[in-house]
C-alpha cells in the first residue's frame, strides 16, 4: 500500500515544473472556452505539493504520465464541456466586426442539442433587426471565436475546431476559417493544424486584402526536455483560397495570443508571457510580411494578462486586459513606448477583465468587458478620451469583443445569462455612451443565395422546361436569362428551346438590399420519337398471317426508319408489315423507330403463338390510364379479354415487362402502384380452360412532372355580407404533393375548409371554401404545394372567380304592407272629397 502511495504522490511531485503550462492551459479556458479555474487550480496545486515532497517515478514514467495528465485536462475542459451543461444555455458570442453599410457581423458558438456549431450572424446596422445567419457544422466541435470582413464585404469567420477519431472526440483542435459572401454563402472553409492543439482567438485583414488569424499552439514532445510548451502562432491567409502565405510563431517562454489588430501594413498580436509564477503583458508588432518590428512587455509587480489591441490612425496602440483582476489599458506610441499618463486602471472588489478594445475616428480609445458586483458578472464599458464614460449595466453576462462603425458608435458583443441560460446580446451605443437598440434574432432569414432546378432533367427541343426557384433568403424579385436570347421575370418560368446544344442559364435573385446570382449549364437533346404498335390477330395460331401496324411521331423532327425483329429470326421493314410464324411459341417482338437524327425508340411486346387444333385461343386485352403518379394505385381493367369457345380462367400480371409474373388473379381487373419514375411494359398473359394462353402489352409512364391542377365556377353569386360556401375541385398528377394550401387575392374573404393537407399523385378532391365579400369584384385562386423530393414549391393555374353581389328582392310582406298603405290612402281621400 505504501509503494502505491509513494508511487502516486511521485506523479504528483513530477507536476512540480510542469505547473506552468497547466497553469496557462487554465487561464486559456478559463477566458475562452469555460470558468472550470477553481477544480483545476485546486487540483494542479495538489499535484504541486506532492511532487514536491516525494520523488519514486523514473524521468521517463514522469515525462509519460504528465503528457497523459496534460491531455485528460485538455479532455475535460475542451472535448466534454459541452455536456456539462443543459441544451440551449451555451450560446455565446466572441467576434464582432462591422461592414461598409455599417451592418454588423457576430460569430459565436450555438448547441444544436448534438455538438457546437459555429454560429455568424448579419444585423441591420440602423435598426439591430437580424438578415440571417448560417452555421458550421462539420467538425466534432466548432466555435466561432474572431470575425473579420474585407473591402468587398465578404465575412472570415474563424474559431477552433475539435478533432475526433472514429466518431470520439479527441482533445486536439484546430484553427478554422470560413468564408461566406456578404449574403453569408460560404465560399471556403480551412482549418489549420501546428500544434498537438490550436486555438484561433483573433483575426483582421490587411491593406491588400490578405487576411490574419492568430491565437496560440499547444505543442506536446515527449523527447525535449520541457515536454510542453505553449507559443503565439500567427498566420497569413491567401483570400481567394485559404492557403497559407506566411507564419510566425513567437516563443518567448510560455506564451498565448488572445486578440490582434490590422491596419493598413501594421499587425499587432496581444497576449501574455508566463515567466516562472509571472505574467506578463505581451504586444508584438509585425509587417505585412510577419517580420517581428518590436516586442513589447508590461509588468509592475503584479500579475497581469492581455486580451486585446487595437491600432489608433496616428499609429498608436491600446492593448487592454486585467492586473490582478481589474481592468488596465496601456497606449504605446508606434515604437513601442507607453504614452504619458498611460496605463490606465478601473479598479473595483471584485474581479473584473477587460475582454475587447477598439478605437473610434477621433483617437478616443473604448475598452469593454465585465465588473463583478454582488458576485455577479455585469456588462461594463469605458470610453478614454476628451469626453469618457463608464458604464455598467443591469446586464448579467461579458462582453467580449467590441467595435466601432463609422459613426463612431460603439458595437458591444458577448451574451448575457437570463433564467440561467447564456443567450447572445448585441448592443449599439452612441458616442455618448445612449443605448441606440439591442439586436432583436427573432425569425432570422436563411442567407440569400441564388439556385434553381429544372425538369425534366434531360429535357429536349421537344419538352417545356419548368424552371424552379429554389433560392434563400427574403427574395422579392427574380430574373432569369436562358443563354438564348430570351428572359423571364417569374419566380417559376417555362422555357422551350428550339436547337439542341448547351446553354448557360442565370438566375439573379433580388432580397432587401442584397442580391446573388448563380449560373448552370443545360444541355438540350434531340427528343427520341414517340412509338407503339399493334397486331391482328390477338390471338395468333402457328401458319396464321399477322399484321403488324406502327403508331409514331417524332416531336422536333420526322420519322425515317421502322425497323421490326419479330423474335423468331426475321426482320421487317415499313409502317405496316406482315408476318407469318410456323410455329406456336412465346415471341418478343422488337420495333425501333428512328428519326431524322439518327435516335430511335423501342418498342417491345409479347406475342403468344397458338397451336392449329379444334380449341380457339383466348383475347387478352385490358385498358389502363397511360400516365400515373408515383405511388399512385392504379386500375387495369382486363373486361375486354374473351374467349370464344370457352372461358377464361386465370389472369397473369408482369408489372414491368422483365419477364417474370408478379401476380396472378382470378378476376378481371388488378390494382398496382409503381413506386419509380420511368415507363413500364405491362403484359397480361389470359389462360383459358382448355390451357391456350394469349398475351397483351401496353406501357404506363410513372412520375414526370409535378402538377396541381384546380377548378373554379367561372362566378359566383353572393348576398352583400352573407357567407357561402362552395367547393374547389383540385387534382394532383404525377407526383404526391404536401402542405398545399390556398393563395388568394382579390377583395373578399375567403376562408378554406382546410389548409396545411396532402394530396397523393393521381388523386382529386374537393374543398370546400366559404366566401364573403361587400361588392362585386374579381378574386384569383391558386394552390401551391412541396414536392419533398425535389425540395420545390408547386403551383396551381391561376383561375379568376367573378363574385356578383345581388341585390335584395321585398319580400311579400313589404310588398302587401305597401299595397295597403296606398288603398288606405286613397280611401281616405275620397272620403275627403
Amino acid at each position: 500500500m505504501l509503494n502505491i502511495q509513494a508511487s502516486i504522490n511521485a506523479l504528483f511531485l513530477f507536476l512540480q515544473k510542469r505547473e506552468r503550462v497547466f497553469m496557462i492551459c487554465i487561464q486559456l479556458f478559463m477566458k475562452f472556452i469555460v470558468p472550470v479555474e477553481i477544480y483545476l487550480k485546486f487540483f494542479l496545486r495538489l499535484l504541486h505539493h506532492i511532487f514536491y515532497k516525494y520523488e519514486i517515478l523514473s524521468y521517463g514514467m514522469r515525462k509519460a504520465v504528465y503528457v497523459i495528465g496534460l491531455i485528460m485536462m485538455l479532455s475535460i475542459l475542451y472535448g466534454n464541456y459541452s455536456t456539462a451543461f443543459p441544451e440551449d444555455s451555451q450560446d455565446e458570442l466572441w467576434g464582432v466586426a462591422v461592414d461598409s453599410n455599417g451592418d454588423v457581423v457576430v460569430v459565436g458558438q450555438h448547441y444544436d442539442g448534438d455538438k457546437f456549431v459555429m454560429r455568424t450572424q448579419k444585423y441591420d446596422g440602423s435598426n439591430g433587426k437580424i438578415k440571417w445567419q448560417t452555421d458550421y457544422n462539420k467538425y466534432q466541435q466548432n466555435i466561432g471565436k474572431a470575425v473579420t470582413i474585407d473591402n468587398n464585404g465578404n465575412i472570415y469567420a474563424g474559431g477552433v475546431a475539435g478533432k475526433e477519431v472514429a466518431g470520439i472526440p479527441i482533445p486536439s483542435t484546430d484553427y478554422l476559417v470560413v468564408k461566406y459572401d456578404k449574403n453569408g454563402n460560404k465560399l471556403w472553409a480551412k482549418t489549420y493544424d501546428n500544434g498537438f492543439a490550436d486555438f484561433l482567438t483573433g483575426m483582421g485583414i490587411d491593406e491588400d486584402g490578405n487576411v490574419y488569424a492568430t491565437g496560440m499552439t499547444l505543442y506536446i514532445d515527449i523527447a525535449s526536455q520541457n515536454l510542453s510548451n505553449i507559443d503565439f502562432w500567427t498566420i497569413k491567409l491567401d483570400p481567394s483560397n485559404g492557403n497559407i502565405i506566411g507564419d510566425d510563431k513567437f516563443d518567448s517562454n510560455i506564451d498565448a495570443a488572445f486578440g490582434m489588430d490590422v491596419r493598413g501594413d501594421t499587425i499587432v498580436v496581444a497576449g501574455s508571457v508566463q515567466e516562472g509564477e509571472t505574467s506578463k503583458y505581451c504586444l508584438l508588432k509585425y509587417n505585412k510580411n510577419l517580420e517581428v518590428e518590436w516586442v513589447k512587455y508590461y509588468y509592475n509587480g503584479k500579475s497581469c494578462s492581455a486580451s486585446d489591441a487595437s491600432i489608433l490612425s496616428n499609429g498608436n496602440i491600446a492593448i487592454t486586459g486585467n492586473e490582478e483582476e481589474d481592468f488596465m489599458t496601456i497606449l504605446y506610441d508606434s515604437n513601442g513606448n507607453v504614452k504619458s499618463g498611460w496605463p490606465k486602471r478601473e479598479k473595483n472588489d471584485g474581479k473584473d477583465d477587460a475582454l475587447g478594445v477598439a478605437v473610434d475616428s477621433n483617437g478616443n480609445i473604448i475598452v469593454a468587458g465585465y465588473k463583478s458586483i454582488n458576485l455577479q458578472k455585469r456588462w461594463y464599458i469605458v470610453k478614454y478620451g476628451s469626453n469618457g464614460w463608464d458604464k455598467t449595466e443591469n446586464i448579467n453576462g461579458e462582453i467580449r469583443r467590441v467595435a466601432v462603425d463609422k459613426e463612431n458608435n460603439i458595437i458591444a458583443a458577448g451574451y448575457k445569462i437570463e433564467g440561467g441560460k447564456e443567450s447572445y446580446c448585441i448592443r449599439k451605443y452612441s458616442p455618448n455612451g445612449n443605448l441606440i437598440w439591442e439586436a432583436t434574432q427573432e425569425n432570422p432569414q436563411e442567407p440569400t443565395h441564388a439556385d434553381f432546378i429544372w425538369l425534366p432533367e434531360e429535357p429536349t427541343r421537344a419538352d417545356l422546361i419548368h424552371f424552379y426557384d429554389k433560392s434563400t433568403g427574403a427574395i422579392i424579385s427574380w430574373h432569369w436569362d436562358f443563354g438564348d436570347g430570351t428572359t423571364s421575370n417569374e419566380k417559376n418560368p417555362t422555357h422551350r428551346y428550339d436547337d439542341i446544344g448547351t446553354y448557360t442559364v442565370t438566375l439573379r435573385v433580388t432580397g432587401e438590399g442584397i442580391d446573388d446570382n448563380v449560373s448552370k449549364e443545360i444541355t438540350i437533346k434531340n427528343a427520341v420519337p414517340v412509338a407503339d404498335f399493334s397486331y391482328t390477330p390477338l390471338n395468333p395460331v402457328e401458319g396464321q398471317e399477322v399484321s403488324f401496324t406502327a403508331d409514331a411521331e417524332d416531336k422536333d423532327g420526322s420519322i425515317a426508319n421502322y425497323t421490326w425483329d419479330f423474335g423468331d429470326g426475321s426482320v421487317g421493314y415499313g409502317k405496316n408489315v406482315k408476318h407469318t410464324y410456323a410455329t406456336e411459341g412465346n415471341y418478343t417482338v422488337d420495333l425501333k423507330v428512328y428519326d431524322n437524327d439518327g435516335e430511335y425508340k423501342k418498342v417491345t411486346k409479347l406475342v403468344i403463338v397458338n397451336p392449329v387444333g379444334e380449341n380457339s385461343p383466348p383475347v387478352a386485352y385490358f385498358d389502363m390510364k397511360e400516365q400515373a403518379g408515383k405511388g399512385e394505385d392504379v386500375e387495369v381493367n382486363a373486361n375486354g379479354s374473351y374467349d370464344e369457345d370457352g372461358r377464361i380462367i386465370i389472369y397473369r400480371w408482369d408489372w414491368d415487362g422483365d419477364g417474370e409474373i408478379d401476380n396472378e388473379y382470378v378476376n378481371p381487373v388488378a390494382v398496382h402502384p409503381w413506386y419509380i419514375d420511368g415507363e413500364y411494359n405491362v403484359i397480361l398473359i389470359v389462360e383459358d380452360d382448355k390451357g391456350y394462353q394469349s398475351a397483351y402489352t401496353r406501357t404506363i409512364k410513372i412520375g414526370g412532372l409535378p402538377q396541381l391542377n384546380i377548378e373554379v365556377p367561372d362566378e359566383i353569386k353572393l348576398k352583400k355580407g352573407e357567407k357561402k360556401t362552395v367547393k374547389i375541385k383540385i387534382e394532383c398528377l404525377n407526383q404526391s404533393i404536401y402542405n398545399v394550401n390556398f393563395s388568394i387575392e382579390g377583395d373578399a374573404e375567403i376562408i378554406p375548409s382546410i389548409t396545411g393537407f396532402n394530396i397523393s399523385a393521381g388523386s382529386e378532391v374537393e374543398i370546400p371554401v366559404t366566401l364573403k365579400a361587400d361588392k362585386s369584384s374579381e378574386v384569383k385562386i391558386k394552390v401551391t404545394g412541396e414536392d419533398i423530393e425535389r425540395d420545390i414549391t408547386i403551383e396551381s393555374n391561376l383561375e379568376t372567380v367573378n363574385l356578383i353581389l345581388q341585390k335584395g328582392t321585398p319580400s311579400f310582406t313589404l310588398f302587401f304592407s305597401i299595397t295597403a298603405i296606398l288603398f288606405i290612402a286613397i280611401y281616405f281621400r275620397k272620403l275627403r272629397k
